[in-house]
């Protein structure tokens, strides 16, 4: 075992250090050997289920910077995870000092405020680590998957991550893809722009009048420059629109090529496919109202766009596959109602996806199933995930295959 040089050692580890930290975690209890030479590719592909892990990680990483005179780790491939709530302190929540004689709504109002107190102690929590971690993993991240449940809100974050090229999101799509924010020439984010003029414009999800919409395009220097595929998974609740989220794309990440979207429903009839319509340059519904008209009105930032064969300019230009996932309605089978809106939906996808097909090097495959379970996703992403960084085509091959067997789970 000595006798092999420390480089091929390095190299052997570096393969076997694809699974999240798991296999790096083995080698450094192993032996002394092992510690030492896995030490430099263990952060490779590190997978994080809690702020205590993350806030030991960054430690380990500082005593690394320490040890070898400033040199950082590097982190290729991270995985975030929070999905539950942040624990309830047992003292404050079950003492009789909290609750004494009160009545039920003064004791539930009592465990409410216990509760709020707990997630702002958390979210503070949060910003001051979680960020930190992104920000040592700038310079080399190449994918990212940030789980989380539509019960539990985690604070909005702005990170910057030049070399980012895969991104997936699991509910609380706008923790990442959020701001309308404005990069001058030197990359640094400088006052935010008027909110985007779609989104001023857009309906209620239950409204029925066809609209036009106007994603922000993207400017000369965005947060996710080279970022070529995104998966966003919407969740019940928090997703219920995506009326802002879909506007910052075309700015955050101006070099997409790959978009699925899934758990998509009744409420995104209006906004999704606008969206797409706009992104691969469509005209709209209205031939005299395009997609894009509002914008080349009202937006203070020009950029140059392609424009496809209608003659609309593709917001995002690159943009060759489309991925669409769609959950029917709990009183799918109906005439009306949400049913109907769901309907509208997909008809409006499978006419995007036919003019595609004849007109433009745009392909969109669209699909449906039952709505899975948070966890179902949960262990989904994390396969993908896996699979992505072994070099495999995870959620972008076969006929939504993940979200079907998620369904059945």
């Amino acid at each position: 075992m000595t006798r092999l040089p420390l480089e091929i050692w390095r190299e052997v580890f570096g393969y076997a250090c694809t699974d999240g930290g798991y296999t790096g975690a083995s080698l450094a209890l192993a032996c002394k050997l092992f510690y030492n030479a896995s030490l430099p590719v263990r952060s490779h592909a590190l997978s994080l289920f809690s702020l205590r892990q993350v806030e030991l990680f960054l430690a380990h990483a500082k005593g690394y910077e320490d040890r070898y005179h400033g040199r950082r780790l590097r982190i290729y491939h991270l995985l975030l995870s929070f999905p539950a709530s942040p624990p309830s302190s047992p003292s404050d929540l079950s003492s009789d000092s909290s609750f004494g004689e009160n009545s039920p709504a003064e004791q539930w109002i009592t465990a409410r405020r216990l509760r709020e107190q707990d997630k702002a102690a958390w979210d503070c929590r949060f910003l001051k680590l979680v960020p930190r971690l992104l920000e040592l993993a700038a310079p080399h991240l190449r994918t990212l998957a940030l789980l989380q449940s539509d019960g539990f809100v985690l604070p909005a974050m702005k990170p910057v991550l030049p070399r980012l090229r895969e991104l997936t999101l699991l509910v609380g799509i706008s923790v990442i893809v959020n701001g309308d924010e404005v990069f001058d020439g030197g990359g640094r984010s400088s006052v935010s722009a008027s909110p985007p003029s779609w989104s001023r414009s857009l309906p209620s999800p239950l409204s029925q009048t066809p609209i036009s919409v106007t994603p922000s395009p993207p400017t000369t220097s965005s947060r996710f420059p080279v970022l070529e595929r995104v998966h966003l998974i919407c969740g019940r609740h928090r997703d219920f629109v995506l009326r802002d989220t879909l506007t910052h794309l075309p700015r955050l990440a101006p070099s997409l090529t790959h978009l699925r979207i899934s758990n998509t429903t009744y409420t995104h009839e209006h906004c999704i496919p606008a969206f797409l319509r706009a992104a691969v340059g469509l005209p709209g519904p209205d031939p005299h109202h395009t997609p894009t008209a509002l914008y080349a009105a009202e937006s203070p930032v020009r950029a140059p766009f392609e424009e496809g064969d209608g003659g609309v300019r593709a917001l995002l230009p690159a943009l060759r596959h489309v991925l669409v996932h769609s959950v029917p309605p709990p009183s799918a089978g109906t005439a009306g109602g949400p049913y109907k809106e769901y309907m509208a939906l997909t008809g409006a996808l499978n006419a995007i996806s036919a003019a595609c097909e004849g007109t433009l090097d745009v392909r969109v495959r669209i699909t449906r199933s039952a709505r899975a379970k948070q966890r179902c996703w949960e262990q989904v992403v994390e396969t993908h995930w896996l699979d992505r960084i072994e070099g495999g085509h995870g959620c972008w091959v076969g006929r939504f295959d993940c979200a079907d067997g998620a369904a059945r789970g």
